[in-house]
């Protein structure tokens, strides 16, 4: 099913694996995928999904696009198990599962659920792995902070390192420069299930558990550190990389990267701060923008009264207790 090359008649395999409290977002990624698919592209797109059906999965099962078909594949998640890690829930771990339920399937591009996607994918649908199992682009703020020359940065730098060397099994610094944001990943199933990549996530799971900071990725950088390809920062952009002056300061060596994104995001990633929870963020007028074409943007609407009412309301108990 996977060809290196191809037109805009090719089809690609997208896939997300998430709880029923990341369901709702499923839509809004498909309606992104849809809104910047060329003429002519058609997507598959596997939603793996561990929770009961509702008016999401009844919204998904009603999903009419001549570029994106909707596969909805409901099980349960095996890493439940391991419970919270590094203060996420298990759900971050469910991604493990997707070579095997792809089965019949030879590449895919992973996303996660809290993204949009502003372009077409079939470049990144075809970027070549050089023979490596995964591709996925820098993670930027941690790239930085291991390498940034500031002398204010010393601690962090030091500390960043200590982790990405100690705890990860990166070799040094060379090595470290290759830490990926794996938010968006493109996958080869056929050589991730012949190098047993269920196996090996569970191993790095129980080997390091919460000494990882950020769960699924610091997993995934841990157990293929020097087997993962480098691919281009444009398609997983944050919006802190779009933020006027936020990232001025990043390392000479990442600054083209991040001038990249700025031109051209092609897929722009709430990797930290949610703009279903904030009033205004960078970035935050597009997601809203996809969340209203996928008809879903009452729940998230309703989610962020309720969220500042609440809010509201433990301001006002802490100033009576004061």
């Amino acid at each position: 099913m996977h060809a290196s090359t191809g037109g805009a008649g090719d089809e690609i395999i997208v896939c997300t694996a998430l709880d029923e409290n990341y369901l709702p977002l499923a839509p809004i990624v498909a309606t992104s995928i849809a809104a910047s698919a060329a003429p002519g592209r058609r997507v598959a797109f596997h939603i793996l999904y561990d929770g009961p059906d509702n008016w999401v999965t009844r919204r998904l099962l009603r999903w009419r696009h001549p570029a994106v078909e909707v596969v909805l594949h409901r099980l349960q998640n095996p890493y439940a198990g391991f419970g919270e890690v590094s203060g996420l829930p298990p759900s971050t771990l469910f991604r493990f599962v997707v070579p095997e339920v792809l089965e019949r399937l030879d590449r895919a591009i992973y996303l996660d659920a809290d993204l949009i996607v502003e372009a077409d994918l079939g470049e990144l649908y075809h970027s070549p792995l050089h023979g490596r199992p995964l591709g996925a682009a820098l993670d930027i703020r941690v790239v930085d902070e291991a390498i940034n020359p500031l002398p204010e940065w010393r601690q962090r730098r030091e500390a960043m390192r200590n982790y990405l060397v100690g705890t990860l099994g990166f070799d040094g610094p060379d090595s470290m420069r290759g830490y990926v944001q794996a938010g968006v990943a493109l996958l080869d199933l056929s050589k991730l299930r012949e190098l047993g990549y269920t196996a090996r996530m569970i191993d790095t799971m129980r080997r390091l558990g919460d000494a990882l900071r950020h769960a699924d990725q610091c997993a995934i950088n841990a157990a293929f550190v020097g087997e993962i390809t480098i691919l281009d920062p444009r398609w997983n952009v944050t919006p802190e990389a779009l933020a006027v002056g936020m990232w001025d300061n990043v390392a000479p060596e990442l600054r083209p990267a991040v001038a990249s994104q700025r031109r051209d995001p092609r897929i722009i990633h709430f990797a930290g701060r949610k703009p279903w929870r904030r009033r205004s963020m960078t970035a935050g007028d597009r997601w809203w923008r996809h969340a209203r074409r996928s008809g879903v943007a009452h729940h998230f609407a309703r989610q962020y009264l309720v969220d500042r009412t609440w809010g509201n309301l433990a301001k006002l108990l802490r100033s009576r207790r004061s």
